[in-house]
């Protein structure tokens, strides 16, 4: 298989990926608004505990049980259960794009670097400074030549996603609080950025907290769809 049809293969392949983790968390959302639905109907006497339906032989003696009131279950299912739709969905697409972009790499490493071992190239494939993802584009020269139909290139969509990178880290290891590093990343970004650029990255986070929501699913939704299709004929015209 040649190059340009295993490149094509990977994106196929996290396409389908991303595909599936936005239908699944579509559904999850439409599952919430029904319920809140459908508790906005019940009783205020209503409870709901969370252990319930453990099957007997896998609860604990010492189990504490979480009842919800209708209060309760309704603060879940119309905002914190959309919150947490909406981290799962950013960690899990961000995710999905570091994997498809270090297969690419580890492809054109595979073709260019025909010297090194199978394990010298998986040690290659990593981000940072001389790595992922500018060296990527130094080795496809012409990879930053093509447009979409707005005139971005590339190395502008990997702006905003090594903006999203950013959000996603400061998502997981700091409870959403961006740091003085992840704001000096996102600042030297974004003094690149035309102003619709940045209206799309600053739906994201609010001084120093990250904001998310199921509008910002949306958002991360249509941007990844975009590069993807702007991924997939921008690797084809540089590879052949």
């Amino acid at each position: 298989m040649d190059l340009q049809s295993k490149i094509e293969n990977i994106l196929y392949t996290y396409f389908e990926a991303m595909m599936e983790n936005y239908n699944q968390t579509a559904l999850l959302l439409h599952a919430c608004e029904k319920t809140a639905t459908y508790f906005h109907s019940k009783s205020s006497k209503l409870r709901l505990d969370t252990t319930a339906n453990i099957p007997q032989d896998f609860k604990m003696t010492t189990d504490i049980s979480t009842v919800f009131t209708k209060k309760d279950l309704l603060n879940q299912y119309e905002k914190k259960l959309a919150l947490k739709l909406a981290k799962d969905y950013l960690i899990t697409t961000v995710a999905t794009l570091d994997g498809l972009m270090e297969d690419i790499y580890e492809e054109i490493l595979k073709e260019q670097e025909t010297e090194k071992t199978e394990e010298q190239i998986k040690k290659m494939v990593r981000w940072g400074e001389n790595s992922l993802p500018s060296d990527l584009m130094n080795r496809l020269p012409t990879s930053n030549t093509h447009t979409n139909l707005k005139g971005h290139k590339l190395e502008e969509f990997l702006w905003t996603y090594e903006h999203l990178r950013q959000i996603r880290h400061a998502t997981i290891h700091a409870k959403g609080q961006l740091g003085q590093r992840h704001l000096n990343k996102i600042s030297s970004l974004e003094e690149r950025m035309d102003e619709k650029q940045l209206g799309s990255v600053r739906q994201f986070y609010m001084e120093n907290q990250v904001v998310l929501s199921p509008l910002t699913t949306f958002v991360l939704r249509h941007w990844c769809l975009t590069y993807i299709s702007f991924l997939t004929i921008a690797m084809k015209e540089s590879i052949n």
